[in-house]
């Protein structure tokens, strides 16, 4: 870890500062500072990032070929001690410009990251699909390496205007302690569902396409070990339990 760790926050909503979404990340801030950990806003808005062409290049030779900003954001992401994936609901889940960016980490998708670090999903909505929303970005950390500590909701329909905003405030504040205790003390949560669902799923695809467009994808899995065994993927352990 880095002298001060640095939480990264990929911020959806093309309202940036200005935004309900903005408004929750920047609640996490004062319990983070106050234990010196600097958090980082990226505003998808001012960056250019083009849509996925569904090619299947960044499968077979590891990365996209577009050229835009997408990469240097994803670097961010997987150099960062925490991550945060926020966005408000636009037709009931995540905006385009998040939707666009998640997309374009295919690759990464179908690559695990040989550690775990902690992250946090943020979502608010005028009244429907925050929690579907949130729950979607909960499961996209994976992608960048993350595992959710937990997800922050709210309704508004106004800057600032959140129902019940001490009710938010208040698990804002838990949420940033969650997430920087996680941090601090290399904590893992207990697997789920998901977790072996996706390793069964993934692994499955990965080997039947090894050696067609999924030759970059399956060499990541064998040098990490992944094949080795579901234990090997979540660097989690099943004890042996006797019954006699």
């Amino acid at each position: 870890m880095a002298d001060k760790p640095r939480v990264v926050a990929i911020n959806g909503s093309p309202h940036k500062g200005m935004g309900n979404t903005a408004l929750l990340i920047e609640m996490l801030r004062p319990n983070l500072g106050r234990e010196g950990f600097d958090l980082e806003t990226i505003n998808l808005s001012d960056h250019e990032i083009r849509y996925c062409t569904g090619c299947a290049f960044c499968m077979e030779k590891g990365k996209c070929w577009i050229d835009d900003d997408h990469r240097g954001i994803t670097d961010r992401l997987l150099n960062a001690d925490g991550v945060i994936l926020a966005s408000p609901v636009y037709i009931f889940n995540v905006t385009g410009q998040m939707k666009t960016f998640l997309d374009r980490s295919l690759a990464l998708g179908h690559k695990p990251r040989s550690t775990w670090k902690p992250g946090l999903a943020i979502s608010v909505s005028a009244g429907f699909g925050e929690m579907d929303a949130a729950g979607y970005l909960a499961f996209s950390l994976r992608i960048f390496g993350s595992f959710p500590v937990g997800n922050l909701t709210a309704l508004a329909t106004q800057p600032g205007g959140f129902w019940g905003k001490e009710a938010v405030e208040l698990r804002a504040g838990n949420l940033a302690r969650d997430l920087l205790v996680a941090i601090k003390e290399k904590r893992r949560y207990p697997v789920t569902e998901r977790d072996l669902r996706y390793y069964q799923f993934m692994g499955n695809l990965v080997e039947d396409f090894k050696d067609t467009i999924m030759k970059h994808d399956f060499k990541h899995w064998q040098e990490r070990g992944f094949y080795e065994g579901f234990e090997k993927y979540v660097q989690q352990s099943k004890p042996e339990v006797s019954y006699s």
